[in-house]
């Protein structure tokens, strides 16, 4: 029986060992700390099981929700989203006023709602949503032009392009992906915009409790009934060579694992690290890894002592804002919850990472405050994380030539899995690891066994740019003339 180890016991890595360990092979999988997961799990923080954020799954994420439908797991759905503006706009109005609703791609009556929502005037949203028509015309044959242009030089090149437009769609994509629309590659979004339009229902959904409990430790749960084992607390340390082939791993204790093939799935910031001069040697494209950037994602976990009626059932992003903070009230999803539980995301930490952990909150909580009506006096207790050592993959201009495939081209042994290694959807995701672990565990049995009866990636479907196309000439005339409505100040 041939061997695979797998380094890591993220999402990608429990996938892509179930896979192998169906197809026969003798698999263990390595993973750093106390527990599986991942960026995906919890970590226990003064008695607390704290998430490196909230988490989301829209009706694209093909791969994880047939995972989930395995695993018995059930889902919360939601149709909308809600923009919250500050007090500072409209100091006489009371919290519940400030929302704003805006609808998932559901129905033509949705896209009316969202561009007469409010959030800007009417004419900027409605050539907002034009360009993202206008995005899903360009051919993926030119996706190499489209690799190496933001999604903001993308709208800047339109004949329509504002800076109010531009604002808009940043704004967007920031608290969407964490990611700058300056910085994002034009593909990313194109192909993103592309799943969520063509996979409307449910727009997203969210888990019925905490990750680790409702996902990993199930998933950890069938690994272990299927023979797999995990060991915990063994970091990887060095990966040694023999010829063109990797022969062992050694992990921080000086222990040696050897394996007839090696699957890596740790984060792009940990792999860089294993990817050393032995290795560089072998295939000098791993170096290209040095290229691709990483910004972390900051949570922090709000445990209020009081009930803060009027609040959404969905996410809300704060309209504006430094920080690109978005939050969700856990108290109304989650059992056993009393008080209200509010899991904020701030997608635009670079500019305070700086600072020590204590300021860093401090900020943030005024920012926080600027739109919600709570005080330090209404906190029970909080959890602060700056997830600056487990920063996200970001999918920045020309990211793609330096991602790599799930094999190698020159180590015939050595594979890759994770959001930030080359798959279908692209966006550092929960998706994108599990599409691109699915792809890695039957790279490596169609290798040995030279076929494979394990299933490659679900892609999820797109509307041909010839459709996109046929709408963007469509609808021209009505662009045109509401471009003249904006020019002249209509709707302000």
């Amino acid at each position: 029986m041939k061997s695979v180890l797998i380094v890591g016991a993220g999402l990608a890595g429990m996938v892509a060992a179930r896979g192998l360990k169906r197809a026969g092979f003798d698999v263990t999988v390595l993973e750093s700390t106390e527990s599986a997961g991942g960026k995906a799990g919890s970590k226990a923080r003064q008695g607390r099981l704290v998430e490196h954020g909230y988490h989301i799954f829209p009706a694209w994420y093909l791969n994880v929700r047939e995972l989930l439908d395995e695993l018995d797991i059930k889902l919360i759905d939601f149709d909308r989203f809600y923009y919250l503006q500050p007090k500072s706009e409209l100091p006489d109005m009371p919290m519940t006023d400030r929302f704003m609703v805006m609808y998932g791609f559901n129905s033509v009556a949705a896209v009316i709602k969202n561009i007469f929502s409010g959030l800007a005037p009417w004419p900027e949203v409605f050539l907002q949503a034009y360009f993202v028509i206008d995005a899903l015309a360009e051919r993926m044959s030119r996706r190499y032009f489209l690799d190496r242009i933001s999604r903001t030089g993308l709208l800047r090149s339109r004949w329509y392009a504002s800076d109010d437009i531009a604002s808009l769609e940043g704004e967007s994509t920031l608290k969407a992906s964490a990611v700058p629309a300056y910085e994002m590659s034009a593909m990313t979004a194109r192909l993103v915009t592309g799943y969520w339009l063509r996979n409307r229902k449910p727009f997203l959904s969210i888990l019925k409790s905490d990750m680790q409990n409702a996902l990993i430790e199930p998933l950890v749960a069938k690994l272990e009934n299927e023979g797999i084992t995990i060991e915990y607390n063994c970091p990887v340390s060095g990966i040694e060579t023999d010829g063109n082939r990797i022969s062992a791993v050694t992990c921080a204790d000086g222990s040696r694992r050897s394996a007839d093939y090696f699957l890596v799935t740790t984060p792009l910031e940990v792999t860089r690290r294993l990817m050393q001069k032995n290795l560089m040697a072998l295939d000098p494209d791993l170096g290209n890894f040095e290229h691709l950037e990483a910004a972390p994602m900051t949570a922090i976990q709000l445990s209020l002592n009081r009930k803060i009626e009027g609040l959404p059932r969905q996410h809300v992003f704060f309209k504006g804002g430094r920080y690109g903070i978005s939050f969700i009230d856990q108290s109304q999803h989650w059992p056993g919850l009393e008080t209200t539980e509010l899991s904020f995301i701030s997608s635009n930490f670079i500019p305070l990472q700086g600072l020590d952990d204590e300021a860093q909150f401090q900020i943030l909580f005024d920012e926080i405050r600027q739109y919600l009506d709570i005080n330090s006096s209404d906190i029970a207790h909080y959890t602060f994380q700056s997830n600056l050592e487990v920063p996200l993959f970001i999918n920045t201009v020309a990211a793609w030539p330096n991602r790599p495939d799930v094999n190698t081209s020159r180590i015939n042994n050595l594979f890759f899995a994770g959001d930030w290694v080359r798959n279908a959807i692209d966006l550092a995701c929960m998706e994108g690891a599990v599409s691109s672990a699915l792809n890695a565990a039957q790279t490596i049995d169609r290798l040995e066994n030279r076929s494979s009866q394990l299933p490659a990636a679900r892609v999820p479907r797109r509307y041909s740019a010839i459709t996109m196309m046929l709408a963007k000439w469509l609808l021209f005339p009505f662009a045109l003339v509401i471009w003249i409505l904006a020019r002249l100040g209509v709707g302000r």
